[in-house]
This record gives C-alpha cells, structure tokens and sequence, in this order.
C-alpha cells in the first residue's frame, strides 16, 4: 500500500473535489487551440450544468456554533470574502466563447433583459418561460445562432420560436444582434404584429447569400 506524505494530503483532498476537476475541465477546454469553437461550446453546454451542480452549497443538518467567549480570545485578520460569479455572469462568459468578439459586450445586458422579462435559462441550459423549460433547447446554441451573421442558410436550432418571442418581447436593441436575417425577421414583426404568428421564426423563408 502507497504511503501519501502528510504536506500533500490536503492537496489531494482538494484536487479531488468534483467542482476543481470540473473548473480544470473547463479550463483546458478553453484553452485548447485545435478544437473548433463549435465543438468546444457543444461541451461547454454539458460541463456547465454539472458545475453549478457542483457549487451548490450543501445544507448542514445541524448548525456549528462557536462560543462567543472563543471568539474574544483571538482576533483574525481582515479578510476579502471569496467572490463567487453569478449565474448570469458565468453563463454570458462561456456563451462569449461562441459568438463573434464584437458582439460579446452584448451577452450580459441581453441575459438580463430576458431575465426581466421572465425568460430564463435553467441548469440545463435550457431556455424557460415562466418556468417551463423549452426541450432540448440550449443557450449557447440560441445565442450562437442570434449574433453570428452567417453567409449561409443555418437551420435555426431547437426552442428558437419561442426564443425569437422573447427577444421581440424583451426589446432587444437591433444593434445588438449580429445575425442579419434575424434583424429583419424582427423588424417585420415589429410592424406588423401577426407576421410573428402567421409566420414563426423556426420557418424562416431561405435568403439568398448577400455581400457586405
């Protein structure tokens, strides 16, 4: 039987922790040169929801209270609490890994004025309104979709109808969009209520390759 000095064994402990496998997961992912974007959002869908998982803190049966008169005894120097991302602020960096650099600074105002408007994404990274999860739709598939500004036809992905109500409802600022067709889908339904419903985005008529 391996014997483990005793300076490496917090080390291990801690390197054996399911959320520091995951964040290593993470971040060799992101840093990996060869493998295309597209594929490293696919796997960043599946890490994700796994790391919040993971960072949900769990509830203790009892409470552990230290006595007041051990904490006269001593003081402890003043410490910065641990600065944990928001959910919100996590998901927009990893959706960033999947959308243009130009369009970045987008993602967090756009998230959040879903958000205000009751769309949300759950642990899945599904998209849900009011609550109810749009199936096998994902987040970074959505916005991935929204501000690339394809030159081709792009088949618009799972739980875009409902996704382009959302945007329509939220207000989204034009500027804000990337995608081209996606831009004049919205300007058509902002003038005329009903193109919306006589004619969902996830059927979008084929456009013909434009220049710039």
């Amino acid at each position: 039987m391996a014997l483990v000095p005793p300076e490496l064994v917090s080390e291990y402990y801690q390197l054996s922790k399911p959320e520091i496998r995951l964040e290593d997961n993470i971040s060799n992912l992101l840093s990996e040169k060869e493998t295309p974007d597209d594929v490293k959002a696919k796997l960043l869908s599946d890490l994700i929801p796994k790391y919040h998982r993971a960072m949900k803190p769990t509830q203790s049966i009892t409470p552990f209270e230290i006595p007041s008169e051990l904490l006269a005894e001593s003081e402890l120097p003043n410490e910065k609490p641990l600065l944990i991302p928001s959910k919100l602020n996590m998901m927009a960096k990893y959706i960033g890994y999947a959308v243009p650099k130009t369009q970045r600074k987008f993602i967090l105002p756009i998230l959040e004025k879903l958000r205000n408007a009751n769309y949300t994404f759950n642990d899945q990274s599904e998209l849900e309104v009011n609550g109810k999860p749009q199936y096998r739709s994902n987040v970074i598939d959505l916005f991935s979709y929204m501000m690339k500004n394809e030159r081709t036809n792009v088949t618009p992905p799972k739980g875009f109808t409902k996704f382009f109500e959302a945007i329509l409802e939220s207000n989204i600022p034009l500027q804000w969009i990337g995608n081209k067709r996606f831009r004049e889908q919205l300007v058509l339904s902002d003038v005329n209520p009903e193109f919306a419903k006589s004619s969902p985005p996830s059927k979008m008529v084929k456009w013909e390759t434009w220049t710039d």
